[in-house]
């Protein structure tokens, strides 16, 4: 099968079969073979394996904690890795990822998907730093999450991870989402109010049967007013995955609507989402000398 003959016969665009295509042939389901100018894939000669996706939810219990900010990063990192993954804007609400990247033209969203029934690979959106978006409509109508995972099961999605960009709190919208999700990420302040709502989430989790893998605190500062890093773990009960640093470089890649991750690979911040998304692949990341020095270049350069 080609480019083409996919795009027609799923009904989306080029770019997206091309994608698509590629991703089956990195997860080994599928052989490339070249015929002139042409790339022709077919199925491999060995049975495959197949794996569903890993859906990881990024919640907090109040909004303005930076929760989107780690999607995006951890995605990216993710990507870093080669890993297939794919940030989703389930915030239907506020729909800020796709606007927080600079990406403000969408002619199918995740709403379109789940209202319309249309094909979430027409979606799936490719930022210009090759972070994968599926973003949600700036509509204010109503949409029931709950069928998402209907629209994942496609041999695209297989494999790999999609984090989802919560709704913040515990309202109806934020719950479903936490249905839809098998693991969650919750993201904190180093607050004593912030980490009260994630309180509250543990146990919303808990009583929806969903995973809390670990808590993200966010914009930590060494301040003696803050709660340090062994208090949070002992109140929640929860590992730290990590520890984000209240960084210049994160105001400076949100204003260029590009992934810090990207932007600034070596800053101590994109090291952090290295090492955060490391640690949920199952595996140590510990930059290297040669990276260090990288680090110190890129803050001499501000």
């Amino acid at each position: 099968m080609s480019v083409s003959q996919v795009a027609s016969k799923l009904g989306i665009r080029k770019d997206v079969a091309a994608a698509y295509l590629e991703s089956l042939r990195q997860q080994g389901k599928l052989e490339l073979f070249e015929v002139g100018k042409s790339k022709v894939y077919i199925l491999p000669r060995k049975p495959i394996e197949v794996k569903k996706p890993r859906i990881i939810g990024i919640v907090s219990g109040k909004g303005g904690v930076g929760k989107t900010v780690v999607a995006i990063n951890l995605t990216a990192a993710l990507t870093f890795f080669g890993k297939n993954a794919i940030a989703i804007d389930a915030d239907l609400k506020m729909s800020g990822l796709g606007l927080q990247l600079g990406m403000y033209y969408f002619p199918v969203t995740l709403n379109d998907v789940i209202k319309d029934n249309k094909s979430i690979l027409n979606a799936i959106y490719i930022h210009s730093s090759g972070l994968r978006i599926i973003p949600a409509s700036l509509s204010i109508d109503p949409v029931n999450i709950s069928s998402l995972p209907k629209f994942l099961s496609l041999p695209y999605f297989e494999d790999s991870i999609l984090i989802v960009d919560s709704p913040p709190g515990l309202e109806a919208n934020a719950k479903e989402v936490l249905k839809v999700c098998k693991e969650v990420i919750l993201v904190t302040l180093p607050e004593i109010p912030s980490l009260t709502n994630v309180l509250k989430l543990i146990e919303a989790c808990k009583e929806l049967n969903v995973k809390p893998i670990g808590i993200i605190v966010n914009r930590y500062r060494r301040d003696k007013h803050q709660l340090r890093i062994q208090e949070i773990e002992k109140v929640c009960e929860l590992p730290v995955l990590g520890v984000i640093p209240e960084d210049k470089n994160i105001i400076k890649s949100i204003y260029k609507r590009y992934p810090l991750v990207f932007l600034n690979p070596y800053s101590r911040t994109a090291l952090e989402f290295k090492k955060i998304a490391a640690r949920l692949l199952g595996f140590n990341y510990k930059p290297g000398f040669g990276l260090k020095i990288k680090n110190l270049f890129w803050r001499l350069r501000g």
